[in-house]
């Protein structure tokens, strides 16, 4: 058996280098508390300003937001053009080219007629919430003892009760349901993040 050179490292000392001790995480993470909580409070506040804003004019809101759909559909669709034509073979130059093409007609369709885009966006915005509201239940739940879980559970609960209850009055809430829906979701997004703010150790 050969003994290793004195310069060579151990197998002890390599293994510290790749996986610091738990200390130093401790240290680290104590450290980037403070700033954590202070972006944690302003993001929180700024979504509960915007949320009772929407709230307060829901129809201006499902307007606004068709809107902001509707640009965001349209750069996607030059984003999706440009992938098709980098793709290869004809097929899926074609496939390609006719997703952007659909995507932007969906976008233009939103920023020409909002209004009569709203209840599209409104069953879709639905679906989102419920899914939201079970993946933040599912998350609070996985997450047990640890700060915050409380307030996943509870603003999951509070999506998925507001995308059934919406989903219940369809059609004659699609004029207002996407702004009030919006309004409410970033109030409970700002409660998470205050919430999740003030139970984080000092």
């Amino acid at each position: 058996m050969t003994a290793e050179p004195a310069d060579r490292p151990s197998r002890e000392t390599l293994a510290w280098r790749n996986e610091p001790p738990k200390e130093a995480w401790d240290r680290m993470r104590a450290e980037d508390a403070p700033r954590r909580r202070k972006t944690l409070i302003v993001t929180g506040g700024l979504a509960i300003v915007a949320g009772l804003v929407a709230v307060a004019v829901p129809a201006a809101a499902s307007v606004g937001t068709a809107v902001f759909i509707g640009w965001v559909l349209l750069l996607s669709s030059i984003a999706l053009l440009v992938g098709a034509f980098a793709a290869e073979g004809v097929g899926a130059k074609l496939l390609g080219g006719l997703v952007a093409l659909v995507t932007a007609a969906a976008g233009l369709y939103l920023l020409v007629s909002p209004l009569d885009g709203t209840f599209t966006l409104t069953v879709m915005l639905v679906l989102w919430f419920v899914g939201v509201g079970i993946a933040r239940i599912a998350g609070g739940l996985a997450s047990l003892g640890r700060p915050g879980a409380g307030y996943a559970i509870a603003g999951g609960a509070a999506s998925l009760v507001l995308g059934v209850l919406i989903a219940r009055r369809l059609p004659s809430a699609a004029d207002w349901a996407i702004g009030l829906l919006v309004g409410i979701d970033f109030i409970i997004y700002g409660l998470l993040a205050l919430g999740r703010a003030f139970s984080e150790p000092a």
